[in-house]
Order: structure tokens, then sequence, then C-alpha cells
């Protein structure tokens, strides 16, 4: 009688160590897989605002860029501004010191 309960016994301490093993086991991987998203999750939002940096530099950079083409341009309308102005009258001094 007592070998019968001592094999029952043992059989069900072997069984209740196989499932503690792979509920330790599951729980390891179930603490990766978890560990594993949230990494993944923080790369993914890193990727994003990288993304996004990189973006905002390159529309600064144009528009840096516009800015300094412009006032090259507006710079180069005001001197042909004055120098045709100073054409002008110059050639009309000069047409009227003919004249006289």
């Amino acid at each position: 009688y007592y070998t019968v309960l001592y094999c029952i016994m043992l059989y069900y301490t072997v069984l209740y160590c196989i499932i503690l093993y792979y509920t330790v086991l599951y729980c390891i991987i179930l603490y990766y897989a978890v560990l594993y998203c949230i990494i993944l999750c923080y790369t993914v939002l890193y990727c994003i605002i990288l993304y996004y940096t990189v973006l905002y530099c390159v529309i600064l950079y144009y528009t840096v860029l516009y800015c300094i083409i412009l006032c090259y341009t507006v710079l180069y309308c005001i001197i042909l501004y004055y120098t045709v102005l100073y054409c002008i009258i110059l050639n009309d001094l000069l047409n009227n010191y003919n004249i006289d």
C-alpha cells in the first residue's frame, strides 16, 4: 500500500515539477516577448522622430536657401534699378549738355 502511495506521490511530484518548469519557461519567454515589444515600440518611435527631424532639417535648409536667393535677387533688382536710373539721369544730363 505504501509503495503504491509513494509511486502516486512521486508521479504527482514529477508532474508538478514538469508543470512548474514549463510555467517558469513560459514566464521567461513572455518577459522577453514583452521586452522585445517595448524595445520595438521605442525603436519605431525613435525612427519616426528621426524621420521628422531630418524632414525638418531639409525644409529648414531649403527655406534658408530660398531666403538667401530672395535677398540676393532683391539686392540685384535694387542695384539694377539704381543703375538704370543713373544711366537715364546721365543720358539726360549729357543730352542737355550737348544741346547747350
